[in-house]
This record gives structure tokens, sequence and C-alpha cells, in this order.
């Protein structure tokens, strides 16, 4: 889901995001080229990630919350039973029949071509990423969507560019949390799948998974969408 989507969402609903009423934090929790460090920042939401973005980038900082909001405003204006995948069904759609650690093969040196994530691009002040692809893919931050080579599904940036929420309950050790949804009103885990723009090729991968709490918003962090046919 793109600046430009969610944008449409906020104009026809007057919607706030977690992000912008502050809710257990305020702002958005970012990284920042001042400091070298995430921490949460006052102030930065949707609207300004603390970096540039156009209506073609994904939207981040927006929390579980904010994305089962759009997804219900989607579905009620479609006509259509949109909703977030569950976290077997986005592994299932991120490999794309592969079975290898990620879609276009093994090796994580490939990145450059197909995902947004650490590598050699300098970034703010010349900073580099310490862990990183050895290759370089020219976004520091995040990419305007489509920008890298899709999947053998024709999808595009499942890992890398920005981490994506699920609608399943995150379960250290698999125990069918991950082939179904969450309670819309849970405060427990969710979970995070596909890596993102400053993450190293450990967490590129289809296989990586990570966790946050229903009103978490990174800078770093989206969401796509699946349909109930």
């Amino acid at each position: 889901v793109t600046v430009g989507e969610f944008k449409r969402f906020v104009e026809a609903t007057g919607y706030r995001t977690d992000a912008e009423r502050d809710v257990g934090a305020k702002g958005c929790r970012a990284w920042s080229a001042k400091d070298g460090k995430w921490d949460w920042r006052a102030g930065l939401s949707w609207r300004d990630a603390g970096y540039p973005q156009s209506d073609a980038h994904p939207v981040v900082c927006v929390s579980w919350n904010d994305a089962q909001r759009y997804v219900a405003w989607l579905s009620e204006r479609t006509g259509q039973a949109y909703r977030l995948p569950s976290e077997a069904e986005w592994e299932y759609a991120a490999r794309a029949g592969t079975t290898s650690a990620r879609y276009w093969g093994d090796d994580p040196e490939q990145a450059c071509r197909y995902a947004n994530g650490a590598d050699q691009t300098e970034g703010p002040d010349g900073l580099t990423w310490t862990e990183k692809h050895e290759c370089k893919d020219g976004y520091w931050y995040s990419a305007p969507v489509g920008s890298f080579r899709p999947n053998d599904w024709k999808l595009y940036d499942v890992l890398g560019n920005v981490w994506e929420w699920t609608c399943s309950a995150y379960a250290k050790d698999y125990d069918g949390s991950e082939a179904k949804c969450a309670n819309k009103g849970t405060t427990g885990y969710l979970v995070l799948r596909g890596g993102a723009w400053g993450d190293s090729p450990a967490w590129v991968r289809s296989a990586s998974r990570y966790r946050g709490h229903p009103t978490n918003r990174d800078d770093d962090l989206g969401f796509r969408l699946a349909r109930s046919l």
C-alpha cells in the first residue's frame, strides 16, 4: 500500500493514525542520521517519515491498528473482502514456489536487483551500513513501489523496502497461529515479515520473521493486502 493510496483513505475518512495521536509513544519510531540511532521521534507519521517520500513510496509509520482501519474502509468502499495476509499466506506468496532462502536464490549479493536492503549505497553525510549486501541498489531509505524485479508470481518488494504487517499472532515456535488471523482487538504481538531498507542479508529472507505490538509503528514498516475470493 502506497502513500498515495493511504492518503485517499485519510482524505475520505478524516482518520488520524496512532502516530499522529501519539498512542503509547510520541510519533513514530525512526532511524535518524543525526544520531545514527533508532528511537521514537515526535512529529513523525505517515505524512512525514523523516526522509523524502512521494505518493509512489510504501506508506510507513502505520500501526497494525491503522492497517486494519484501512482494510475495513477499502472493503466497504469496493465491496471486496480485503484483509492483511496470514503469516503462512505471506511466506507462500513471497516464495512463489521456491525453496531457496530468497525468491531469487540463496546468494544475498544478488539482492540489489530484487530488493531494497542495507547495501553499499552511501547514506546521509556518507554513512554506510556495517552489515550489508555487497552490492549497490541506489537507495538508502525506502524506494518507490515496484523499483526492483518481482518474484516469479509478479509480486514486487515482498523482501526488503519495508517490513509488512500480517494478521497473525506471533508465536516463537509455530503453533498454528501462522495460518490464521488474530482477533482485531488483540494486544499481543503480531508477526512482521519481509525485512526493510536498513536490514542485513540475514533479515532479507523468505523465512525471516519479527514481531510488533498493534500500536507499534516504524519508519520502515508498512503493509500489503490479501483479498478473499
